[in-house]
């Protein structure tokens, strides 16, 4: 998906959300800001570093937790953890320190010694994530981190991910398709549609918003109805 001239500016210890349909160019944009794929034109930077040129010293600033996991189906939590700290430099005592903070964030207390293969999907994104944070990256990238979830793992994950975000500040950044999820767990939010901003401000304002008419009581009805008058308007362009 072709990116249209974005701009977006997302503030320390923020709570984003990106929003819009299947192919709008939400994996895409997250896929540039983190190194993984590299921009055709225009400038991108993240704490003013470059992606595509920067991307080592970018990756102590960032955490990306992307739609697949790519674990090691015979290491354990605790010896994923412990590696991923050395990794980072985080060697010895300051590595096992991280890897139990994140342990008990994550509650993973009663399970350090499970392989990857024993866990459940849901409990993998979330060994995945714990695995992201493991620097205490100032940013971490979430890209649809809860599809296939049951809710209550779903919850657990939300509260593991506000708790970094209170204790450490770190800002997240996440694409969700989840509208509920992102009303209740983001602050501000961006839709994009064919690669381009149609809105970007806060929830509520995104719910009071002249873009759409009739009456609101939630995001979803709000991106909805947002998503319908954009289609209409590019119906009559073509006509």
């Amino acid at each position: 998906m072709a990116l249209n001239g974005i701009t977006l500016s997302v503030q320390a210890g923020e709570r984003f959300a990106l929003l819009g349909p299947n192919g709008a160019g939400k994996s895409t944009l997250i896929r540039i800001l983190t190194s993984l794929s590299r921009a055709d034109c225009g400038s991108v930077r993240v704490y003013g570093l470059d992606p595509a040129r920067n991307f080592r010293s970018l990756m102590n600033y960032i955490g990306v937790c992307g739609q697949s996991d790519d674990l090691d189906p015979e290491e354990t939590i605790i010896s994923q953890l412990l590696f991923q700290a050395r990794l980072f430099g985080l060697n010895g005592k300051k590595g096992k320190e991280r890897a139990e903070e994140l342990i008990e964030i994550f509650d993973f207390a009663g399970e350090v010694k499970k392989r990857t293969k024993e866990l459940s999907g849901g409990n993998r994104k979330r060994l995945h994530c714990a695995l992201s944070l493991i620097h205490r990256p100032r940013l971490i990238f979430l890209d649809e981190p809860t599809t296939g979830m049951d809710p209550e793992i779903r919850h657990a994950f939300w509260e593991s991910l506000k708790q970094v975000n209170k204790a450490e500040g770190t800002t997240l950044f996440f694409c969700t398709q989840y509208l509920d999820e992102a009303e209740r767990h983001a602050q501000r939010a961006a839709v994009i549609f064919n690669g381009s901003v149609l809105f970007d401000g806060k929830i509520g304002e995104l719910m009071t918003s002249s873009l759409h008419s009739g009456e609101i009581t939630n995001l979803e009805d709000a991106y909805l109805s947002l998503m319908r008058s954009t289609k209409q308007k590019e119906v009559s362009h073509v006509a």
